[in-house]
């Protein structure tokens, strides 16, 4: 009795475990685990399990929580939205990522970090299929990504 006790105590903690370290959808990683891992993720705009809704004439802000596994010196972020199959690169107001968190960024430490991004009018109302932020180090490499769909519309249209 009390061996099935604890047994069932114990895929109660490796199911926890497991629960605990997946991002809430539509959030999602996408960089190796092995070079950094986003934990946690928000932005300022209403989400559902499919996508968030990002207004036009507003700043989307997306904020996330990460550790890397190894020291960087200099990072910056970048965010780059799939429409269709066509990739297109969006400048961020301040991509220096250390300006905010200061540098080097330590190894296994949780940092939090922020940055929010324009949603110009002159953009057209559509679904962006992938919306990857980046953390790149000096040398160009992906250091941590967090991935989320996209609806772009107008404030008090019906998506």
């Amino acid at each position: 009795m009390l061996f099935n006790q604890v047994f069932a105590f114990l895929v109660l903690i490796l199911i926890l475990n497991a629960c605990a370290g997946q991002l809430q959808h539509p959030f999602k990683q996408c960089s190796p685990r092995s070079t950094g891992e986003i934990l946690k993720v928000s932005v300022n705009t209403p989400c559902t399990n499919e996508y968030c809704t990002f207004y036009k004439g507003a700043d989307a802000r997306l904020e996330f929580s990460f550790k890397l596994r190894k020291k960087a010196h200099k990072i910056r972020a970048k965010v780059v939205a799939t429409i269709g199959t066509v990739d297109h690169d969006f400048a961020l107001p301040n991509h220096d990522v250390c300006q905010q968190l200061g540098c080097p960024i330590q190894a296994d430490v949780v940092y939090s970090y922020h940055n929010s991004m324009f949603v110009s009018q002159t953009y057209p109302s559509v679904k962006v299929n992938q919306m990857r932020y980046y953390l790149i180090d000096g040398k160009g490499r992906e250091l941590a990504c967090v991935l989320l769909p996209v609806m772009i519309t107008e404030k008090d249209s019906k998506q």
